[in-house]
């Protein structure tokens, strides 16, 4: 066989493989918007490693623009989708508005010291329901002991092991707990907020027979009586600790 035979079919070889390869390119090309001439014209000039890194290179433009066109199509959506409920629902903003204010308040307790809390505990407390200074350090002295300063507005280390513990500024366990949570739910308040704890108790106080210490509350005279009768008549506590109680009662009455 002469020379010029042999390389006339090599070369039509390897116009045959090209073609294949060529075709390969023309429909992703297609789908992006290229000249399918223009990627023939190319490939005439290719080897066949070169062609097939077009191929990649192609199709690897193909998957980005593909990928790049859903994350639009997602955005464009999801706006959508906010705006019609927005519009046919206008508490949905209000529900917003009200879970990004929750959230800020997550930070109450890990942003404010005790004396924070605590001094506005003792205001809210005497304004709500009339107390003398010192019948509030009652109230509040055991909150704080409750929370551990008010660090804490879930029990680390349930008294009843495998349960949830208590929570809140009354750390309320079992079915108060879940009346405490249930009503922060209904009122938009997130449960680990001062205004959830301090509206719970305000609730449970005024509305519920949880309320019946307040009487024997409002005839102490001292921080101490008061620290007592509330932690006897509405905490309740199995391990009162109460020198503590007693303790952090007086310090809010100004006696330590």
């Amino acid at each position: 066989m002469s020379l010029s035979l042999q390389q006339d079919r090599k070369r039509k070889k390897k116009n045959a493989l090209l073609s294949k390869d060529t075709a390969a390119i023309e429909s992703p090309s297609s789908a992006l918007g290229l000249g399918t001439s223009r990627s023939r014209a190319r490939a005439d000039t290719l080897s066949v490693p070169s062609a097939q890194g077009e191929i990649n290179k192609v199709k690897r433009t193909f998957q980005e623009s593909t990928a790049n066109q859903v994350a639009s199509w997602e955005q464009g959506w999801d706006t959508i989708l906010n705006e019609i409920f927005e519009e046919d629902a206008p508490e949905l903003a209000k529900a917003k508005k009200n879970l990004a204010v929750s959230d800020t308040s997550k930070t109450m307790t890990k942003d404010a010291n005790k004396e924070d809390v605590g001094k506005r505990l003792m205001g809210d407390v005497s304004e709500v329901f009339g107390l003398t200074d010192f019948q509030a350090a009652g109230i509040v002295g055991n909150f704080d002991h409750e929370t551990g300063g008010f660090n804490y507005l879930q029990e680390i280390k349930p008294v009843v092991p495998g349960s949830k513990g208590g929570r809140g500024f009354a750390m309320w366990t079992g079915p108060r707990r879940k009346a405490f949570e249930s009503w922060s739910k209904e009122n938009n308040l997130n449960p680990d907020s001062y205004e959830a704890s301090f509206g719970f108790f305000v609730h449970e106080v005024q509305n519920t027979s949880e309320g019946r210490f307040m009487k024997k509350l409002q005839e102490t005279e001292t921080a101490e009586e008061a620290a007592r009768i509330f932690s006897q008549g509405y905490l309740r506590p199995g391990k009162p600790m109460m020198e503590r109680r007693v303790s952090k009662a007086n310090y809010y009455a100004g006696e330590e």
